[in-house]
């Protein structure tokens, strides 16, 4: 596969074979070709037919790696199609398996590990929107305008659509240690630090790092998770994706949506 998709790469900027058709595929980018290079993207079966990319089953792996960001929403009125309950919470059933591993791998280490948000529909993220909206104009005393309000908001919460929360996928953590808020301070506890430590072991990644603002376009959001799978969380976790300002995770998804491209899966 690796061959395939470098030459696809080198495809780029040659004459078409084809008169008066444009077939020439888009370009790679630096980091789709950086992981072209490492493991391979897809598991075939016997007969050669791709049942998973990078672990996450085929029928899956367009929903689960899509690349959610306040440019980029998910498809209208998506709902999960195997939505579940662990405390208390809606996640889907795909990510339970990992999900309680990794909360009885905490709890034997002696850490706190409480699910505090999962799945949140689009009339939910709107109504979060809505009063991080009305916060901003609060807390400003009323002087800024609703666009300015809007601005400030989107540094912490997602507008409608555009919510990782809504993939069922990304979860919300907290512990005792600061009454299970969901706070930037949960960074100095040692659920957070534990998570840094061990989230990627089960497929959990951060997407919203502390020096990542710049790429995300969220502030830093210790206590938010996103399950991408086992295979791609230990790429990034080998990359030290945490300690990298100028590259998150979605930038990872977008790289394997390329390649996915590149492979013509559906």
């Amino acid at each position: 596969m690796l061959f395939v998709i470098l030459a696809f790469a080198l495809l780029v900027g040659t004459a078409n074979d084809f008169p008066g058709e444009d077939v020439r595929p888009p370009p790679l980018s630096p980091l789709a070709i950086q992981l072209a290079g490492q493991p391979p993207i897809v598991t075939r079966d016997a007969d050669g037919r791709v049942i998973a990319v990078y672990g996450v089953p085929i029928g899956e792996a367009r929903m689960v790696l899509l690349p959610v960001t306040r440019a980029r929403s998910l498809p209208e009125g998506y709902v999960p199609p195997d939505l579940t309950y662990v405390g208390g919470r809606q996640v889907r059933s795909l990510i339970i398996p990992d999900l309680t591993a990794m909360i009885d791998a905490a709890d034997t280490d002696g850490v706190d590990l409480a699910v505090i948000s999962g799945y949140r529909s689009p009339a939910e993220q709107t109504l979060a929107f809505e009063s991080a909206i009305w916060q901003a104009i609060g807390r400003a005393g009323g002087t800024l305008s609703r666009e300015e309000a809007e601005l400030r908001a989107t540094r912490f919460v997602a507008p409608p659509g555009r919510s990782q929360h809504q993939l069922g996928t990304a979860i919300d953590f907290s512990s005792w240690e600061i009454g299970y808020a969901v706070q930037e301070r949960f960074a100095d506890t040692d659920t957070a630090r534990w998570l840094e430590a061990h989230a990627w072991q089960y497929g959990f990644v951060l997407p919203y790092p502390r020096h990542g603002e710049g790429r995300s376009g969220y502030a830093y959001e210790p206590w938010h998770y996103r399950w991408i799978g086992r295979e791609l969380a230990a790429i990034l976790q080998r990359d030290s994706y945490l300690a990298q300002p100028a590259i998150v995770v979605d930038d990872y998804l977008r790289a394997v949506e390329e390649l996915m491209g590149a492979e013509r899966l559906p």
